[in-house]
């Protein structure tokens, strides 16, 4: 208990007092009188100096923990304060650099490169190699903290409270880690990593380089372990953005209808969006231009198709533009032949894509569909490739349907029935 100053009382020597009584009868008055107020004086100090004491405790900045247990040893309530602000603040640290590191993308990195920031190019080093670099250096800080902490507030509390107080102590250092240096770090880092990027890239990088000793072998371990096969970035996870813009207003709703069909393109092969056979137009390579407008007073499209004896022998294509500029120069009798060029085929199952690819590469606007039978299935152009982009159709003033191929199945249900 705490010490009490000026108290000098001595039961034995009071009784020793007292038993004098026998022997001077005299005294009796005067003794008793002397004993009586130097106890007085004595209680009177005591009850001073616990006065003074309580008052101190009041003013004490830890009067509150003293108030609960009772000091037993002699453990230092400065380390104890260390060592609670160990576990917790470098944790606290950690789980914040945790969560932007994890939840930082690469293309928000690649947007800061492509910005020419610094901040973009220290993210990059951080984030390269599944960012084990940084991960091992929060990792073992925090792990270092949590032990060092954990061991100095056991010792610290069982040397000033007791034993008996070490569980009430690490009930109440468990919860303080699960919510201030876990829960509520990670919540904040997770919601402001974009904020929170510049600071945490730096902290991080000097992080790296201060326990290189401990994340080297981390690394090398690594590279002896089988790599995964994974992208940093799928197709997936471009449609998924693609969704999330539109629905946060980012994106219109025909730029996500846009990206999504281009996702598909693979996926769609050219004999779905291709111009059947049964529809298409064509000219016989030896009808003469006078021919070709007596049948035709409006010729629709601007590319069509020439062939031999039949449609299946489709040897190029001729461009309306040229027909009509020679009629104007009355060559009346010049065969179709004469302006034919030549035409690339696909085959009906390479997909939409892959037409794109040759349309772009070769120059060209039309192509034949090949069946597997090596016969002409129909005909795709680069306006098919753009519908399905779009997922609308290109209509223009001279077009009768919308849909060519809808129109297809038309005739063949007619010719059915």
């Amino acid at each position: 208990m705490f010490p009490i100053i000026g108290w000098h009382l001595d039961p034995y020597k009071v009784l020793q007092s007292l038993s004098l009584l026998e022997f001077h009868p005299k005294n009796m008055k005067n003794i008793l009188h002397s004993t009586i107020l130097r106890t007085h004086r004595q209680w009177v100090n005591y009850i001073r100096t616990v006065r003074g004491i309580r008052k101190q405790m009041q003013n004490s900045v830890f009067s509150s923990i003293e108030s609960t247990f009772e000091a037993t040893g002699e453990g230092s309530m400065a380390l104890l304060v260390f060592y609670i602000t160990l576990a917790l603040g470098v944790s606290f640290l950690c789980s914040i650099l945790e969560a932007v590191v994890l939840s930082i993308p690469h293309t928000y990195i690649a947007v800061l490169q492509k910005d020419k920031s610094k901040v973009g190019d220290l993210w990059s080093n951080l984030k390269d190699d599944d960012a084990v670099r940084p991960l091992t250096a929060i990792l073992t800080l925090n792990t270092i903290a949590h032990t060092m902490g954990a061991a100095g507030v056991g010792s610290q509390v069982q040397m000033i409270y007791g034993e008996d107080s070490l569980t009430i102590a690490s009930i109440i250092l468990t919860l303080a880690v699960l919510f201030l240096s876990e829960i509520i770090p990670k919540t904040i880092g997770t919601a402001y990593w974009k904020q929170l990027a510049p600071v945490a890239g730096r902290i991080l990088n000097v992080m790296t380089k201060a326990l290189t000793i401990l994340i080297i072998p981390i690394q090398w371990l690594k590279a002896i372990l089988p790599k995964g096969s994974h992208s940093l970035v799928t197709r997936d996870d471009v449609a998924a953005l693609a969704d999330l813009g539109e629905e946060e207003g980012i994106l219109e709703e025909d730029e996500e209808t846009v990206i999504h069909n281009l996702l598909r393109l693979r996926e769609i092969s050219v004999g779905e969006v291709m111009t059947p056979r049964v529809v298409v137009t064509a000219f016989q390579s030896d009808s003469t231009i006078r021919t070709i407008l007596e049948e035709n007073t409006v010729i629709r499209f601007s590319r069509i198709p020439v062939f031999g004896e039949s449609i299946d022998d489709i040897n190029g294509i001729v461009i309306r533009s040229e027909l009509l500029m020679a009629a104007s120069r009355d060559e009346w009798d010049r065969k179709i032949s004469e302006f034919t060029k030549p035409v690339k085929s696909i085959k009906g199952d390479n997909s939409v894509d892959d037409a794109l690819d040759m349309f772009l590469t070769q120059r060209q606007q039309v192509a034949v569909v090949i069946d597997e039978f090596g016969g002409t299935a129909g005909l795709v152009t680069m306006e098919d490739v753009l519908e399905t982009l779009l997922g609308e159709e290109i209509v223009d003033e001279l077009d009768e349907v919308d849909d060519m191929r809808e129109l297809a199945r038309e005739q063949a249900d007619t010719s059915e029935e």
